[in-house]
Parts: structure tokens; C-alpha cells; sequence
């Protein structure tokens, strides 16, 4: 029987799998064991559908169980935000649920690229304190990619209990890490293989996300120097601040968190120059959990913390 008490979390990212084992021991969150799997092959839009490669993902993810509790028999799992589409809406407040709802699918429709029985779609309301409208953020996911997820689990030894995006899942541990920090505006800035994602908070509340592309003046993003990403990420900064001010409330951006794979620090320090007045920092993600690892597990968290965020953000 399995043991409720016991979380998997992991996520799939470009071209690795992390996960992350917790349980609660005293009221407070445990860290057991920390894990990072090299992906044979990138885990991208291209290999949905892949047959060969369900296998070879599930095998690799039973290998790594001889690293947690015998217990554990579901995982919590998310994935990279680019493979879904979402949109941030407006939305006039004391709406019902039903009108949200409503306003939603029309959203939807002018969205989606393929018939809407071919998504899975979930949305989330947030009310702003003091803010001219409501935010509500959607995220519709092809069917195709989530059942490509489910075949890999009817393989493995694992249940698939949910599925997530890594952006709302980074924003879980940021709030765990940090909410004593996130009164008034802050960017959580986070790098993968396969893009930098941007989204901004509000009083520790999701209002909106960006992501830059892979590609920028014809050349990938973690090739460009430290001053040209941070001057592209600034950019795409300044755009979500000023809808925010738009359609939300007045703001003023605080701090900035990075985390995930940085190709260089130094953009931490570029970054600060367009914001000399913003708070720049590393996420720590475990800063405020137990630790029980063996040797390799701490040294993860030690060289590569803030990696692991949006696996914590799973097991929360």
C-alpha cells in the first residue's frame, strides 16, 4: 500500500529527467533523494508520438526507483511549458464561474491551431488585491503529448498521478522558498535547453509569463553573450510589466529570481544594470526543508539547487 506521506516529483526537461523524493516528517517537508537522468535523446515536441522511445524513458525511470522508497508508486510529473499553449486573460471582476468558463472557450477558440477535442485544457482565476481586473490563465495541452506521457507510465513500474507545466510548478517552490519576499511585483527568470521563461508575480500571485524564443537574430539564445540575453530578457520584461500596468494595477518591479540552467552568471550581472534598482538573486529552493541525502544527492543541491525547481515545485 502506498504511502501518502511519501512524493515523488519529477520533471522532464530538453534533455535530462530530475526527481526529487519527499515526505513529511514533523510537520515539515523531508528531502529523502535527489536524481538526474541524461535523456538518450531530447524530450521535445518531435519525439511525441515515438513509440521506440516510451520504452527506453520508462526503463530508465525504473533503473532510478533503487534511489527511493520502496513505497513510492505514483509520481507527480511536469513538463516543459513550451509544449502547451496558455494565454493570460483580463477578465472584469465578481464574474461567476460559469461566465469564466464561457469566456474562457471563446478565448480558446481563437487560440487553438487544431479542434478544441483535441486538447486537454485547465484554467486558474487569481484575484489581485487592489487591481482593475481578475486574471485568469489557461494552458490547453494536445492530446497526443499527454497520452504520449501516459504510455510511458503504463510502462514503468510508476502511476502517473498528475501532470503539470515545469512554469506553474517553478512558481510553487518560488512562493515555498521565498514568500517572504514576494510582496509587490517580482520575475521568477528561468533557463532550460530549450528557452528562457519569464513570468511575473503579483504579491507572490501568478498575473502572467513569457517565454523568449530559442532563436534570436539567428542564433540560439545560450549562444548570445551575457549582455544581449539580459538586454532580450529585459526587454520581454518591460512588455509583461507594462500589460500588467495596463490591465492590472500600477507596479513596480522588486526583485528578479533566476534559476534553471544559466549558461553564464554574468547575465545576472548585465540584467542588473538595465535594473539597477531591482533585487537580483539565485533561487534557493531548499532552503527552508530537511535534509536526509546521501553524498551525491547534497552534492546536486550544493552545485545545482536551483535546478531542481520546478521538480521541487511537484512534490509541494
Amino acid at each position: 500500500m502506498a504511502n501518502e506521506s511519501i512524493k515523488l516529483g519529477i520533471s522532464f526537461e530538453h534533455d535530462a529527467i530530475r526527481l526529487i523524493e519527499a515526505e513529511e516528517w514533523n510537520g515539515k517537508l523531508n528531502l529523502t533523494s535527489i536524481v538526474l537522468l541524461t535523456l538518450p535523446k531530447t524530450f521535445d515536441f518531435a519525439v511525441i508520438g515515438d513509440d521506440e522511445y516510451v520504452p527506453q524513458i520508462a526503463t530508465l525511470l525504473d533503473k532510478s526507483l533503487d534511489n527511493f522508497s520502496s513505497a513510492i508508486s505514483n509520481a507527480r510529473v511536469c513538463i516543459d511549458r513550451r509544449l502547451a499553449l496558455k494565454k493570460t486573460i483580463p477578465l472584469d471582476k465578481g464574474l461567476s464561474q460559469k461566465d469564466i468558463l464561457t469566456h474562457v472557450e471563446w478565448e480558446l477558440e481563437q487560440l487553438l491551431i487544431a479542434p478544441r477535442d483535441e486538447y486537454n485544457v485547465d484554467y486558474h482565476h487569481v484575484s489581485l488585491a487592489n487591481s482593475k481586473k481578475d486574471v485568469v490563465v489557461f494552458a490547453a495541452i494536445r492530446k497526443p503529448v499527454v497520452h504520449f506521457m501516459q504510455d510511458i507510465f503504463k510502462k514503468s513500474r510508476l502511476s502517473l498521478e498528475s501532470l503539470d507545466l515545469d512554469l506553474f510548478a517553478s512558481i510553487r517552490a518560488l512562493q515555498f522558498a521565498a514568500s517572504e519576499d514576494l510582496s509587490g511585483a517580482n520575475a521568477l527568470i528561468e533557463f532550460s535547453r530549450s528557452g528562457v521563461g519569464m513570468a511575473l508575480l503579483i504579491d507572490g500571485m501568478y498575473a502572467m509569463s513569457a517565454e523568449l524564443p530559442a532563436t534570436i537574430e539567428n542564433e540560439r539564445f545560450d549562444a548570445l553573450s551575457a549582455e544581449s540575453l539580459s538586454s532580450a530578457i529585459n526587454t520581454e520584461l518591460q512588455k509583461l510589466v507594462e500589460y500588467a500596468e495596463e490591465n492590472f494595477r500600477m507596479i513596480e518591479l522588486q526583485r528578479a529570481f533566476f534559476c534553471g540552467n544559466m549558461p553564464n552568471r554574468t547575465i545576472m550581472d548585465e540584467f542588473q544594470k538595465h535594473r539597477s534598482d531591482v533585487a537580483v538573486s539565485v533561487v534557493e529552493p531548499f532552503q527552508h526543508v530537511h535534509r536526509q541525502l546521501n553524498v551525491e544527492s547534497q552534492m546536486l543541491i550544493d552545485n545545482q539547487g536551483e535546478r531542481f525547481i520546478s521538480c521541487f515545485g511537484m512534490v509541494l
